[in-house]
């Protein structure tokens, strides 16, 4: 077991540390310890630490000067190729020394250059050179080499895609064996500070995608925001999403570089598994399954399940490391069945073949897994492990484990994360029923005792399913009527405010002037209070309901007074409620309510880059007033939003500087905009003026234009579907032939004519048959010319709803061509 190495150099500490001088002796013996702890950076462990030399290097001086003018002149070279000669030359130079040179803390920064311009096979000879068992685990348990190895895997899964079959199969003998090397001590690699680190990477490359946990806590304000659902920050490209919003989200989510070669990569695996119907929620096939089954296989070896598995789930190094290898098994349920129930703690498993999720599950101990949700390390491989269950087995796993204690759950400072995950995952309706049911009674609770981030996993729960909103939004409602700094706003006016100022100073209720950032040089309120994340999170998703379940919350959104609408407009999450609104299905008398609220302090809005979206937001979906007003105001704010980077952009969307340039014209030109956006709505039946706001009297034209040109629109459609080009070319081709045979029929017919009287019987027999044929012929070419017609007229009518012409128009030629083809029908007949 890998177990052992550790118990025995456990065993060996004390000895060593009994034959080792004191503190005192070795400060008399060397001049003081002080002057050998200046000699390290960061040296708190002194000459004895074991990671305190950071500037001392502990190989020969000859190699170490070698590697230091080798790098001197590696960063003179340009030439990619004279790079990698002089690679090749190093690594030639440094067999057999690659452990101690890449475990110490001068020579691993020498190696990491070198390494970062060197080609796949150079990489991977140096992890073969590593790859055995005693020399790769004295290396990754380094602080110093496992950085080195850490970074040769990540080099090396950036080149996958440029491989040929070749490298690629070198490749996967080299993972196999760094994989092999670990699998017997599992144990020692999870537990190490360091090495953990090389085996996540390793998963990383084997899954074909990232499986690594969030890293840590969310350092800024921001990035906690983005973790929330309808906070996601989908405006920038490339980003990994952690905490609820990777739960929430339409993927698997990460980036694990490159793919494989001979499709063995992730990008061509996830476009598989598209192409194949593979669900939003289903990991992609791994790059190499064979690897991740060979690791989960230890995982649930007999050496680990029981009492050492139970150490490793509240294991700070450990844990993380199974969560990636969860999440690197997601794509496997074969796996999944073997590894989740050991990960519970299960010491008895149902091996049966039919066996269902309650079957899986049968051998894992309630109190045993009750303890992992409040545990603050095993919590997060619980919310893993409901990210990754198939959801037969995660409904049967919240049913079983979490339902009945829905109460501690929620108040739990650790638990109520692990509440999060299962309400992003619940599978089903009933699911999602009975989680509400159970949560209902403590909104009020959860919304006083800064536990909303449940409400808003409730909430976007629920709206997923399309269940109990309408209750949720009434229970809601009493929840926040009751909080006593809202008591001087009556009705629905309190719901947006409390919302919005959940958790945080009440900013919004009083409409008090607001300056905007940008007047931060004379003053300005830019460092002003952020409203609540998590409250505009819930609101978000309530705005996401039908309307009539969310009305009083729309109107209470739509209700805010002009300063308080613009301070929302400018906050980062605020934004995204206006957004919301405006993008919803709310009336549009309602939204119209909101954009004059705005109209005086447009430039307020669009003087932060969260704002902006909402600027645009509103252009788009605004009338020519409304416009107007929004490119006026900017444009008197043109010298202030010109020194951000997002303010030029904004201004020419919005036409500001031609609006303050010449604004009659710009009038003409929105106008004509207009109606052209108007126009093609009427046409199509949808945009922004899709039939809206037209009554029975819209709908009866929309209905009667409908008629009177499906018939041509048929028509059209059915000659367009004759196919391209090359189905005129082959009529065409078939028309000359027969007319070619028509010619020479005509002429062998005057010939016979002057023959005699048996031959003129055959030739009268001959004419009967050539009539029958020219018959044939001038009927296709009837045909043909009648398909021609019908291509000539459907390109016509493309080309007049291209145009975008009005609406009468449209129903004009609509009709004309009706008519058209009902005479061009007669004339077939006849």
């Amino acid at each position: 077991m890998g177990k052992r190495r550790r118990e025995d150099a456990e065993a060996e500490e004390p000895a060593a540390e009994a034959a080792e001088p004191q503190p005192e002796d070795v400060a008399a013996d060397t001049g003081g310890a002080a002057q050998d702890a200046g000699a390290y950076e960061g040296g708190e462990e002194g000459e004895g630490g074991r990671y305190g030399r950071r500037n001392r290097s502990q190989v020969n001086p000859e190699t170490l000067t070698y590697l230091e003018e080798v790098v001197g002149h590696f960063q003179t070279l340009v030439d990619d190729e004279e790079r990698s000669l002089l690679v090749g030359n190093v690594l030639d130079e440094l067999a057999g020394k690659e452990v101690k040179v890449g475990s110490d803390p001068v020579c691993s920064r020498h190696v990491e250059t070198l390494m970062a311009s060197a080609q796949a096979g150079q990489l991977l000879r140096f992890l073969t050179s590593v790859s055995d068992v005693d020399g790769l685990f004295t290396l990754v348990s380094n602080p110093f080499g496992s950085h080195v190895v850490e970074k040769l895997l990540v080099r090396v899964e950036s080149q996958l895609d440029g491989m040929s079959s070749e490298e690629y199969d070198e490749f996967v003998r080299v993972m196999t064996l760094l994989v092999d090397a670990i699998c017997p001590h599992l144990y020692d690699y999870a537990t190490d500070r360091f090495a953990t680190h090389v085996v996540r990477r390793l998963l990383c490359l084997a899954a074909g995608r990232n499986v690594l946990p969030p890293a840590g806590k969310p350092k800024g304000k921001q990035q906690q925001d983005q973790s929330l659902p309808g906070l996601e920050n989908k405006r920038r490209k490339g980003e990994v999403l952690g905490g609820l919003a990777a739960k929430l989200g339409p993927g698997t989510g990460g980036s694990g570089g490159g793919g494989g070669h001979g499709g063995h990569g992730s990008k061509a695996a996830a476009m598989a598994a598209e192409l194949l119907g593979a669900g939003a929620d289903e990991a992609p096939p791994a790059r190499l399954p064979e690897l991740v089954s060979k690791l989960v296989g230890a995982a649930c070896s007999d050496d680990l399940v029981g009492a050492a598995m139970g150490e490793m789930v509240y294991h700070p190094y450990a844990c993380p490391l199974l969560q990636a290898l969860l999440r690197a098994a997601a794509s496997d349920r074969k796996l999944l069945r073997g590894l989740v129930p050991v990960l519970l703690g299960a010491t008895a498993f149902n091996d049966s073949a039919k066996g269902g999720a309650g079957a899986v599950l049968e051998g894992c101990r309630d109190e045993e897994v009750a303890a992992l949700f409040v545990d603050p390390t095993a919590s997060h491989l619980v919310e893993a492990l409901l990210q990754v269950l198939p959801k037969s087995m995660a409904e049967e796993f919240i049913k079983r484990f979490m339902t009945p204690r829905l109460a501690d759950l929620a108040h739990h400072p650790s638990a109520n994360f692990t509440l999060q995950a299962a309400l992003a995952a619940a599978p089903s309706k009933d699911m999602a029923k009975a989680l509400y049911e159970g949560l209902s009674g403590l909104l009020p609770d959860l919304l006083r005792k800064r536990r909303s981030g449940v409400v808003a996993a409730l909430a976007a729960c629920l709206g997923r399913h399309g269940v109990c909103q309408r209750e949720l939004c009434t229970a809601l409602g009493s929840a926040l009527a009751g909080l006593p700094q809202w008591a001087h706003l009556k009705g629905d006016a309190a719901l947006a405010p409390a919302l919005l100022c959940l958790d945080s100073v009440a900013v919004v209720g009083a409409n008090e002037p607001f300056a905007g950032a940008l007047a931060a040089g004379s003053g300005g309120d830019n460092r002003a209070p952020r409203l609540s994340a998590v409250g505009c999170s819930i609101l978000i998703q309530v705005l996401r309901y039908g309307q009539g379940a969310c009305r009083a919350f729309t109107d209470s959104v739509a209700g805010l007074q002009p300063y308080d609408a613009a301070r929302v407009g400018a906050d980062p999450s605020g934004s995204r409620v206006l957004e919301a609104l405006l993008e919803g299905n709310a009336p549009a008398k309602v939204k119209a309510g909101l954009l004059a609220r705005l109209a005086g302090h447009w430039e307020l809005v669009a003087s932060t880059g969260s704002g902006s979206f909402l600027v645009e937001a509103a252009y788009r979906s605004a009338d020519v007033d409304v416009k107007e007003a929004i490119a006026g105001r900017l444009a008197s704010a043109a010298k202030q939003l010109e020194g951000t980077h997002w303010g030029p952009q904004l201004m020419s969307k919005v036409g500001a500087s031609a609006y303050a340039r010449d604004p009659e014209q710009w009038r003409r030109h929105a106008a004509s905009a207009s109606k052209t956006l108007d126009a093609f709505a009427k046409m199509f039946g949808d945009g922004p003026a899709g039939g809206a706001g037209k009554g029975a009297k819209g709908k009866a034209e929309q209905h009667q234009h409908k008629g009177s040109s499906q018939k041509g629109e048929e028509e059209a459609e059915e000659a367009a579907a004759a196919g391209p080009s090359g189905r005129d070319a082959e009529l065409e081709a078939g028309l000359g032939k027969k007319k070619k045979d028509k010619k020479d029929k005509k002429k062998r017919k005057g010939e016979e004519g002057d023959g005699p009287d048996g031959q003129a019987g055959r030739s009268g027999q001959g004419d009967a048959g050539a009539e029958e044929e020219t018959a044939e012929v001038e009927e296709q070419d009837a045909t043909a010319n009648q398909g021609k017609k019908k291509k000539r007229k459907a390109r016509e009518v493309e080309a007049a709803e291209e145009a975008g012409g009005a609406a009468d128009g449209g129903t004009q030629a609509a009709a004309s061509e009706v008519k058209r083809a009902k005479k061009q029908k007669k004339k077939d007949k006849q």
